[in-house]
C-alpha cells in the first residue's frame, strides 16, 4: 500500500483560486497515475483542532465561501481512474454509486444509482441513508431485468479479485505527527532538497507492506517539525525511516 503526505500549504504558492484548483487536480491525477492508495493532508502549523477537522469533513466550510467561488472546478482535467467508467462500458462489474431515496421491499437492500442506464438493488438486507456513497459489485451486469442486482464491496476486495486499482482515500491530519502516527507504516520516506538521494532500500516483503512518502511545504519538512510540539527531535533524519530526497 502506497501513501503520500502533503501539507495543506502546498497550494499557497499558487497566485489565484484557478491555479490552486489546477494544482490540486495535478496532484490528484499524479496520485491516480502512480496508483497511490492514500493521500494524507496535514497541517504543517499544527494549529488545527479536532473540531475544525470535523467541521471541515462535514462541509461546514462551504457556507462561508463567497458567491460563485465554487465555479473554478470546471478547469479540472478528468482523473480518468479505472473506477471512472463510461455508462456504456460493461466490461467491469464494479461501480461507485449513491443510495437513492426509493421504497424497497422487505428483505431487500437499498436501490443505488451507479452511473449506468439501470439502477442497482443491493441483495443484502442493510440500512443505508439516502445519499450514502457505496462501492458495488454487479452480479448480473448483462441481465435484461429492470434493475441490476449487486452486493457491497470495498477497494481492497476489488484489488484482490480483479487486480484493479480503485482510487485513493483522503485523510486529514491535524499535524505532521498525526500524519505519521495515526496509521501504522512499515517505511516512511521524507523528501527534502537538503536530503541525500536514495537509490534503494530493503524491507521485508509482505502483502501488507505500507509505505508513506512525506512531502514538506514551501519551507520544507523542518518547519513542520519545529511547529509540532508532539515531535521531540529537530531534524527529519531522526524522525523518518528514510529522510532522503527521492528523485
Amino acid at each position: 500500500m502506497l501513501s503520500i503526505a502533503l501539507p495543506g500549504s502546498i497550494l499557497n504558492n499558487a497566485q489565484s483560486s484557478e491555479l490552486r484548483t489546477y494544482l490540486a487536480g495535478q496532484i490528484a491525477r499524479s496520485a491516480a497515475v502512480f496508483c497511490v492508495d492514500e493521500i494524507v493532508v496535514y497541517d504543517e502549523t499544527a494549529r488545527m483542532k479536532s473540531q475544525q477537522r470535523e467541521d471541515y469533513c462535514n462541509g461546514q466550510w462551504y457556507p462561508d465561501l463567497p458567491v460563485h467561488s465554487g465555479n473554478v472546478e470546471c478547469i479540472l482535467n478528468p482523473l480518468d481512474c479505472p473506477h471512472h467508467l463510461r455508462a456504456s462500458d460493461l466490461s467491469v462489474p464494479y461501480r461507485e454509486g449513491v443510495v437513492l431515496n426509493k421504497p424497497i421491499k422487505a428483505g431487500r437492500g437499498p436501490i443505488c444509482n451507479v452511473g449506468l442506464y439501470k439502477e442497482v438493488q443491493i441483495n443484502e438486507d442493510v440500512t443505508l441513508k439516502t445519499g450514502t456513497r457505496v462501492t458495488v459489485k454487479i452480479l448480473d451486469i448483462y441481465s435484461e431485468r429492470k434493475r441490476y442486482h449487486g452486493c457491497l464491496v470495498n477497494s481492497k476486495q476489488i484489488k484482490q479479485e480483479a487486480g484493479l486499482y480503485w482510487g485513493y482515500k483522503v485523510r486529514l491530519a491535524l499535524s505532521l505527527y498525526d500524519a505519521l502516527n495515526a496509521e501504522e507504516y512499515d517505511v516512511i520516506i521524507g523528501t527534502s532538497e537538503r536530503g541525500k538521494p536514495v537509490s534503494k532500500f530493503e524491507m521485508p516483503f509482505s502483502g501488507k507492506n505500507r509505505i508513506l512518502i512525506v512531502f514538506g511545504g514551501l519551507e520544507g519538512l523542518e518547519t513542520a517539525i519545529e511547529a509540532d510540539k508532539n515531535i521531540n527531535c529537530l531534524t527529519p533524519e531522526k524522525l523518518l525511516t528514510l529522510p532522503e530526497h527521492c528523485t
